[in-house]
């Protein structure tokens, strides 16, 4: 008999296969998800509601809404995975911002380990039934009239279906982020973009299209600006004790060169991202701004421009909370302190936490900025090219379709590299 555990063949064999375990466990798990989007909720009549559907404007902020909770583009308009990741995000964005007002909060985050680590998340799976069942609330409310019953015992069944099928999707996405690949809530909302983006058949109706070929330039435009702000970053140099004490020496020895810090130690540097929190804030806006054009509605032909201006402060107000809530500057300096590291020209303790609040703050709102930047420049190349292909693709999803992309590569990448590192 074999024994794995000391035999090196077979252990790195076993090792090697885990990248692709994970991959297909992601992959079934995502397959579970868009079959449970074709089982159609009970008590609807769907072919009605497709039918209203399809009728209304699609910057309606009612087709905006349903849209979102339709699973992106399912067979069925609606089914019992309808209310999507959305219930959980919202649950996750409350606790955050609680954690971050209430020290009580924060203590089980940062120092009761895994108990508060789940003590936490039961908080939010809490919240989750609280806004999922608002939610059913709110589409039961709205779709009434395609309901063939209207008694409160379908009413129930309906959202018992709905906010079942929530909690589903949330430990699917769970068993991603544990056992698969990537974040498993960015996953299946990438997922949802993937297959509304199929079932509309962009490239067969377009490609006769004269602006066809403008249009496709001006998409690539789009998506590299996306992969500069998921990419880009601001490096801080930083020196350790054995370099200092290096330097001196060198400075004694051959006084007559300047040896340049920053130079020496340009690949060494403290790495900070523009966009430390992602494709978040676009998910979160996105999320609140078709119930936010509610009350823009009052405002008649100027609505749209007050909601844009809505949804770009709430990109750059969430871009920012995101990196204060998650990137502490005064954490980052402890972990310096006791790895005798210090920034270049940067006195260690309260000098250092305060330049790296100044930083955060500024690269965040930087950040945020140049999101609204890549939404604004879109809305406005839209104006002069009145193409199909621009009009039905839409560019937060595009957004979070790039950046979600962009961190799936980069975990398989860093998976394959693991192994090719493991010893022989």
């Amino acid at each position: 008999m074999f024994d794995v555990a000391s035999n090196p063949i077979l252990k790195k064999l076993k090792v090697q296969s885990l990248p692709n375990k994970k991959i297909l466990l992601t992959l079934f798990i995502l397959l579970i998800f868009r079959l449970g989007n074709t089982i159609p909720l009970t008590g609807i009549d769907q072919e009605a509601l497709k039918k209203a559907f399809l009728q209304l404007d699609t910057n309606n902020s009612i087709t905006q809404i349903i849209n979102m909770y339709s699973g992106g583009g399912g067979i069925t308009l609606l089914s019992p995975f309808s209310l999507g990741i959305i219930p959980f995000i919202n649950a996750s964005i409350l606790i955050d911002l609680l954690t971050a007002l209430f020290p009580s909060l924060e203590k089980l985050q940062s120092e009761e380990g895994e108990i508060g680590k789940r003590k936490l998340n039961f908080y939010k799976k809490v919240l989750t039934l609280i806004f999922a069942l608002f939610q059913s609330i709110f589409l039961i409310v709205y779709l009434k009239p395609y309901f063939y019953v209207n008694e409160l015992s379908n009413y129930i069944v309906i959202a018992t279906e709905l906010i079942t099928g929530a909690f589903i999707i949330v430990w699917l996405s769970t068993i991603i982020d544990s056992k698969g690949i990537g974040n498993g809530t960015s996953i299946i909302i990438f997922t949802n973009i993937v297959v509304t983006l199929i079932s509309k058949k962009l490239l067969n109706v377009s490609i006769n299209e004269n602006n066809f070929l403008i249009e496709i330039l001006i998409l690539l435009f789009l998506i590299i600006l996306i992969c500069i702000s998921q990419t880009a970053r601001m490096n801080i140099d930083v020196v350790s004790a054995r370099q200092l004490a290096f330097l001196e020496n060198v400075e004694k020895t051959n006084f007559r060169n300047n040896i340049s810090t920053s130079f020496q130690l340009k690949d060494n540097g403290l790495s900070i991202r523009f966009n430390q929190a992602g494709i978040f804030p676009i998910i979160i806006a996105s999320n609140l701004i078709p119930f936010l054009s509610y009350l823009t509605n009052y405002f008649g032909n100027e609505s749209k421009m007050i909601n844009n201006l809505i949804y770009y402060l709430l990109i750059i107000g969430f871009n920012y909370f995101y990196t204060i809530v998650f990137w502490d500057p005064e954490k980052i300096s402890e972990q310096l302190r006791k790895a005798s590291v210090s920034l270049v020209n940067i006195t260690p303790g309260k000098e250092t936490v305060s330049y790296l609040e100044n930083v955060v703050r500024s690269t965040s709102i930087i950040g945020g900025i140049f999101l609204c930047t890549i939404l604004f420049s879109y809305d406005y190349l839209k104006q002069f090219i009145n193409g199909y292909l621009l009009n039905q693709i839409n560019i937060s999803s595009l957004i979070i379709l790039v950046g979600v992309a962009y961190e799936i590569q980069k975990t398989i990448k860093s998976l394959y590299r693991n192994l090719i590192e493991i010893p022989a």
